[in-house]
């Protein structure tokens, strides 16, 4: 009996429709049958390669998680860079890059993973990588003579982190007497000034 035809790209399909709909209609309102419909297979097909709606979900995440990593990571790559302006770029332009993929559409799921508790823990380790990412650029900056060796820690990566997380999901703007959500163009503009003035502590 001839085995059935197998569809290598079917679970890629299937992550990217539901990425489009979650992002036109949220998660939650997106529904199995939704996605089953956008690709025009049946609901049993996506059960083939994914058990639950939050498991596309992660997919989701986990890609766009592996996104932040590989462009922190092709940026450590020069070796002929400062690390200290390493550090920085990856903050100022990475956050703008991020913005980019995150915000093309009101409910577009990648924004869970940074304001989702939830998604947080889940994805724990991808936190964890980053500040080790950073931690290593920290080192290499006091090695350089850049900042001050005492300021090479993980208590010190971790503080960029907090201090820069303002210029990830959701861009609230709890600070101003009108606007409650930054725009790109605010982002532009504050994350330099942000960035430099946390760079400016690591030398002090």
């Amino acid at each position: 009996m001839a085995r059935p035809k197998v569809d290598i790209n079917r679970a890629q399909n299937i992550i990217e429709a539901a990425d489009e709909l979650f992002a036109r209609y949220g998660y939650e309102r997106t529904s199995m049958d939704d996605i089953a419909r956008h690709l025009g297979i049946g609901k049993g097909s996506i059960y083939l390669e994914f058990r639950t709606k939050e498991e596309i979900l992660f997919r989701i995440l986990s890609r766009h998680a592996e996104s932040l990593q590989n462009d922190l990571r092709l940026r450590m790559l020069d070796e002929n860079a400062s690390p200290l302006e390493t550090l920085r770029d990856s903050f100022v332009t990475g956050s703008v890059d991020c913005y980019d993929r995150v915000t093309r559409d009101i409910h577009t799921p990648e924004t869970f993973l940074h304001t989702s508790i939830t998604m947080k823990k889940h994805f724990a380790e991808f936190f964890v990588t980053r500040r080790k990412m950073i931690l290593e650029l920290l080192r290499k900056a006091a090695n350089a003579g850049e900042i001050r060796r005492d300021k090479a820690n993980e208590k010190v990566a971790l503080a960029l982190m907090m201090g820069t997380s303002a210029l990830y999901p959701p861009y609230l703007d709890n600070y101003s007497e009108t606007v409650t959500i930054n725009s790109r163009e605010d982002l532009i503009k504050m994350a330099p000034l942000l960035v430099d003035l946390l760079i400016a502590g690591l030398k002090s």
